[in-house]
C-alpha cells in the first residue's frame, strides 16, 4: 500500500503540536491554579498585616456587629482567645489554640482557610476564606489561560500543513522533470531549488542516469558495429554465391564452394559470439562456489581439436579444486573465448597453456599464447566490441575480449593483459578473491 510522505508528515506534525499544545495547556493550567492559590493567601496574610493590634484589644469587648465580614471575598476576620475574654459571638467559632500560620479548618460540614497572626499567648487574629470560594475563583483564573491555546493549535495544525505542502512542492517538480526526460538519452537533474536533504538522492539519481545513458550509447554504438561487421561477411557470402552459380564444371563448383564453407563458420561464429555477448549484457548469472580447475579442464577439452588442427602444444597446469564465487557457466564463456583468442592468433606448430593457480587470497586464471601480443597503447583499446589491431591476422570478430571483460565485471574480478617474459605472446590473467 502506498504512503504519502505529505500525509504522513502533516498528521505526525498535527498530533505533535496537539499532544505538545494539551501539555502546555495542562501546564499552563496548574501553574496559574497555582498562582492564584498563592494570591489568595497573600490576601489573607495582607489582611491580618493591615488590622492594628489596639483593634484586637477591643474586639474582645465588640458583638458580632463589629466583626469584619466581606460580603464579596466572603473574608472573615475574627479574634481568637484563650483566657479572660469570655465567649465572643463570632461567626465562626475557630478554635483559639491555633498556632501562627495557614491553616484548614472544617466550619460546619466546610472547610476554610485561615491564616492566623499572633501577638503572645493570649493575643491571636484569623482572617479566614471559604475553599470552595478559593477554588472558584482559582479555577476561573486559570481558565482563561487556556483559551489562547485553544485558539492556536488548530492555527498551527494549518500552518504545519501548509508548509509540509509548500516544502514537498519540490519534489513534484522533479518527477515532472523526470517524466519530460527523453528515453533515449537521459540528462542529470538540476540541484538548484532542490532542499539540501534531498540533493544526495538527486546527485545518486544523476549517476544512475549517467550509467543508462552510457549503456544506450554503448547499446547503439554496438548495433551499429554489429550491422558493419555483418554487412561484410554477408556481401562476401553473396559473391560467392554468385560465382558458384558460373562455375562451368562440377568440380569447378566444389572448388568455389570450399570459400562459401568457410565464409559461412566464419559468419556462424560471428553470430554466435553475438549472441554470447548480447546474453552477457543482460542475464545475471546465479552465484555459487566454481571451481576453476574443472572449469579450465572442461574448456581444454572442448577446444583440443582447434588445436590439434593447426598443430598447437595445447596444455594444462592446475593445481586441484580452487573455488571462487561466481557462475560456471560465466567462466567457462570467459576461459573460452580467451583460449579461442589465443589458438586462433597463435601460429601453427606453436604453444598454447592453460594455468590454474593461487596467488595469496586470490585464484588466477591464466592463459599464454605465442601470438603476436598487444602493443601496451592497445591494451584497453582491444576490449571494445569489434575492435581488432591494424594488421593482425586470423578470423576473428573483435568481441571475443569484449565478453571476457563483461564476465570479468559481473563476478567482481580482474582482468590483466601482458606480454610473455620467457618469448613471444600474450599473457592473459584473470584474478579473483578465493571463496
Amino acid at each position: 500500500m502506498k504512503k504519502s510522505l505529505q500525509r504522513q508528515l502533516s498528521i505526525g506534525l498535527g498530533i505533535a503540536i496537539i499532544c505538545t499544545g494539551l501539555l502546555a495547556g495542562l501546564a499552563a493550567f496548574f501553574l496559574s491554579l497555582n498562582e492564584a492559590q498563592e494570591y489568595q493567601d497573600a490576601s489573607l496574610q495582607q489582611i491580618a498585616a493591615l488590622v492594628p493590634p489596639q483593634v484586637w484589644q477591643n474586639a474582645y469587648r465588640y458583638d458580632q456587629r463589629h466583626v469584619d465580614i466581606d460580603p464579596d471575598a466572603r473574608i472573615v476576620v475574627e479574634p481568637l482567645c484563650l483566657s479572660n475574654c469570655g465567649k465572643l459571638d463570632t461567626p465562626l467559632q475557630l478554635p483559639p489554640q491555633l498556632s501562627q500560620g495557614f491553616h484548614t479548618v472544617a466550619v460546619k460540614d466546610q472547610d476554610w482557610r485561615v491564616f492566623v497572626r499572633r501577638l503572645g499567648p493570649d493575643k491571636a487574629l484569623a482572617v479566614a476564606q471559604s475553599t470552595d470560594l478559593r477554588s472558584d475563583a482559582a479555577f476561573a483564573s486559570a481558565r482563561w489561560t487556556l483559551l489562547p491555546l485553544l485558539i492556536l493549535i488548530p492555527l498551527l495544525v494549518i500552518f504545519a500543513r501548509i508548509i509540509v505542502r509548500r516544502s514537498l512542492r519540490p519534489i513534484h517538480a522533479l518527477a515532472e522533470a523526470v517524466d519530460q526526460q527523453n528515453a533515449d538519452r537521459p540528462t542529470p537533474l538540476s540541484v538548484e531549488q532542490v532542499p539540501e536533504e534531498i540533493v544526495p538522492f538527486i546527485q545518486s539519481l544523476n549517476c544512475l542516469l549517467e550509467r543508462i545513458r552510457q549503456l544506450l550509447a554503448k547499446e547503439r554504438r554496438f548495433i551499429a558495429d554489429a550491422a558493419h561487421e555483418l554487412r561484410t561477411p554477408l556481401t562476401a557470402l553473396s559473391l560467392q554465391v554468385q560465382n558458384l552459380q558460373r562455375a562451368d564444371s562440377l568440380e569447378e563448383s566444389r572448388k568455389r564452394l570450399l570459400p562459401l564453407q568457410d565464409g559461412l563458420e566464419r559468419t556462424r561464429h560471428l553470430l554466435d559470439q553475438l549472441l554470447g555477448f548480447a546474453r552477457q549484457q543482460s542475464v545475471v548469472s546465479t552465484i555459487e562456489p566454481v571451481d576453476l580447475t574443472a572449469v579450465a579442464r572442461q574448456v581444454v577439452e572442448d577446444l583440443y581439436p582447434l588445436a590439434e588442427l593447426k598443430k598447437i602444444d595445447f596444455g594444462m597446469d592446475a593445481e586441484q579444486a580452487l573455488r571462487v564465487q561466481g557462475s560456471f557457466a560465466a567462466f567457462y564463456s570467459l576461459l573460452r573465448n580467451a583460449v579461442d583468442n589465443a589458438l586462433r592468433y597463435s601460429p601453427d606448430h606453436s604453444e598454447v597453456t592453460v594455468r590454474v593457480r593461487s596467488e595469496g587470497n586470490d585464484v588466477l586464471l591464466e592463459v599464454l599464447d605465442s601470438g603476436p601480443g598487444i602493443p601496451p597503447e592497445a591494451s584497453e583499446r582491444v576490449f571494445d566490441p569489434f575492435y581488432r589491431l591494424p594488421g593482425s591476422a586470423g578470423d576473428g570478430s573483435g568481441l571475443g575480449l569484449s565478453i571476457v571483460r563483461s564476465i570479468a565485471e559481473q563476478m567482481g574480478g580482474e582482468i590483466i593483459l601482458q606480454a610473455r617474459t620467457d618469448h613471444a605472446g600474450l599473457h592473459f590473467i584473470y584474478r579473483q578473491k578465493a571463496g
